[in-house]
């Protein structure tokens, strides 16, 4: 019996112990490592500590997937070793009952490319989904056996300016696509999109470091009017920008409108008015939150993404202790974040509360 965290990367469901997770954060920008195997894309330097970040895509012999800010690292560890995991999207921390992993596939599965079986342990059933079970004990003796160098000089040989700056080697990358390993990491990212990998990178180092994660649950931190608010990780569906939404005559203020997201309309909505701020005008590029909540299904329109975090759900805070005019009532505490509060919001409340009446019929 025990905890895991569960998270998809290419369309593949996976856990890993939670006791092996030490942190996990939205994608840097990664250096790559000359000699490192092709599934080692690159290395982080996290306070001090320079930690190689592995494809599992790479790892199983699956094509390569494009990159994305959305994307997280998964820093895992096992005595010693450690490595970072690359994902498209974390869950929850979740208990499972040892009973319930098979070492077994059923024929319903035999069709399925499943990775190599040394680095899975097991499998887990749940309702239409197949949840890989990782063996991070092999998954970083494999790094372990790799031999490449890691060191602070090393990610200093090219400057965050010079990683910037450096137009014509980043168009030289996205021209060679045939070429088996890359200098630069995530070669068709845009400008703005390098910026913030690279302030990501330079945040890791100073980061204050989470240890144990056992009955955290993983929020997904945003701003609205510039103050933070959290959501759970396990009610979003994915993160979206969009430049084109469809009005909706008839509705209230809080509906935007709809848009069409791979063939599914959805309706966003603005929920600042919920909590006494101001509402906010579209740009030429927003971004959403698309939530599920007990099936209900809506993109709540945001000003920044900016954070998976890890929540202790034993230092939520009361919401008397929040000093701002923002209404506490659809909130189910708050944390110090950044140097201010952050709200936790309960979607179930606000989505499904009464307060946001979302008549499909309209």
């Amino acid at each position: 019996m025990g905890y895991y965290l569960t998270f998809t990367y290419n369309n593949l469901f996976y856990g890993v112990t939670a006791e092996t997770v030490q942190e996990v954060f939205f994608l840097p920008e990664l250096k790559p490592i000359p000699e490192a195997p092709k599934d080692v894309i690159g290395a982080v330097n996290v306070r001090g500590n320079i930690t190689p970040i592995m494809d599992l895509n790479l790892r199983f012999g699956y094509e390569q997937i494009d990159y994305n800010l959305n994307d997280s690292i998964v820093i895992l560890q096992w005595q010693e070793l450690r490595l970072g995991i690359l994902t498209n999207q974390i869950h929850e921390v979740k208990f499972i009952d040892e009973q319930t992993i098979t070492n077994d596939l059923s024929y319903d599965h035999d069709s399925l490319e499943i990775p190599e079986e040394k680095f899975i342990k097991g499998f887990v059933q749940e309702e239409e989904t197949l949840l890989l079970l990782l063996n991070v004990e092999t998954l970083l003796r494999y790094r372990e056996a790799q031999e490449f160098s890691l060191d602070l000089d090393f990610l200093d040989l090219v400057s965050p300016k010079e990683t910037l700056t450096n137009s014509e080697q980043l168009e030289r990358e996205k021209e060679e696509i045939n070429t088996i390993k890359k200098t630069i990491f995530f070669p068709q990212a845009t400008d703005y999109e390098r910026k913030i990998l690279q302030k990501r990178a330079n945040n890791l180092r100073d980061s204050i470091q989470l240890k144990d994660f056992t009955g955290f649950k993983p929020i997904s931190i945003f701003t609205l009017n510039q103050e933070y608010f959290g959501v759970e990780l396990s009610l979003v569906q994915e993160f979206i920008k969009f430049n084109h939404i469809t009005l909706i005559p008839c509705t209230p203020n809080f509906i935007l409108g709809n848009i069409n997201l791979r063939g599914e309309i959805i309706t966003l909505i603005d929920i600042r008015g919920s909590f006494n701020l101001s509402k906010s005008s579209l740009k030429k590029e927003n971004q959403a939150i698309i939530v599920n909540v007990e099936g209900v299904v809506v993109g709540l329109l945001v000003d920044t993404i900016n954070d998976i975090f890890m929540l202790n759900p034993q230092e939520l805070m009361s919401c008397d202790n929040l000093e701002t005019e923002v209404n506490k009532h659809y909130l189910s505490g708050i944390i110090p974040y950044q140097e201010k509060m952050l709200g936790l919001i309960d979607l179930t409340e606000i989505i499904l509360g009464g307060s946001l009446l979302i008549d499909e019929a309209v």
